[in-house]
């Protein structure tokens, strides 16, 4: 099954895939204290860093509820297309199409991908320009993974393809999270935006 799904993905979603899953077998959901300095730098702008922090808190309800729906449950119940857009309704927020408002939204209600395109301009001028990087590279994760997600409840009826689908979709998540132990913007994704964002002057 999951050798007929990326034989018919499209090259660029294929490419993704391969790094979430990469990503997925390192992840650690929680962001290890950064190495002890000698002097406590500034801190970077809070119109970056506390804004990806925001992001950084949905997202992981976000994911929670991806392995929800992947996770062994009664049938005909309806829990993995309601766990699914239940993900995605964090991922988008309430003024986003994909929103679905007859399904619980257990986040906010701004979305993941707003937070990030707000931290995205507040950055003036992007320095280090690693850091725009990752939060794009963030982006393409999640939207990606809305996609997954959509098409995931689309193919409901039909479990096996529905759950590959469903699969795919909380890997990406898990990629948009990123890696702490990374110099690379790509894998690194939304936590290697806020390490460098932690520490920087401020660009505001």
């Amino acid at each position: 099954m999951y050798t007929f799904m990326m034989k018919h993905l499209p090259a660029r979603t294929k490419a993704m895939a391969i790094v979430a899953l990469m990503a997925a077998s390192t992840l650690s959901l929680v962001i290890a204290p950064a190495p002890a300095r000698s002097a406590e730098p500034e801190k970077g702008s809070s119109s970056s860093h506390e804004i990806l922090m925001k992001a950084h808190e949905q997202l992981r309800i976000a994911i929670h509820y991806s392995e929800l729906a992947i996770a062994p449950h009664q049938t005909g119940m309806g829990w993995h297309r309601a766990h699914t857009q239940r993900a995605i309704n964090v991922v988008v927020g309430s003024g986003n199409p994909d929103f679905n408002k007859d399904v619980e939204n257990p986040g906010d209600g701004h979305g993941v991908m707003k937070y990030l395109q707000e931290a995205h301009d507040a950055m003036k001028g992007c320095t280090p320009v690693n850091t725009c990087d990752a939060i794009e590279s963030t982006l393409e994760y999640l939207r990606a993974a809305v996609e997954h997600g959509k098409k995931s409840i689309e193919l409901g009826r039909m479990a096996g393809m529905s759950q590959a689908q469903a699969r795919m979709s909380a890997a990406l998540l898990r990629a948009a999270l990123g890696t702490r132990d990374t110099e690379s913007a790509t894998m690194g994704a939304m936590t290697y935006a806020i390490r460098v964002t932690e520490h920087m002057a401020e660009h505001k």
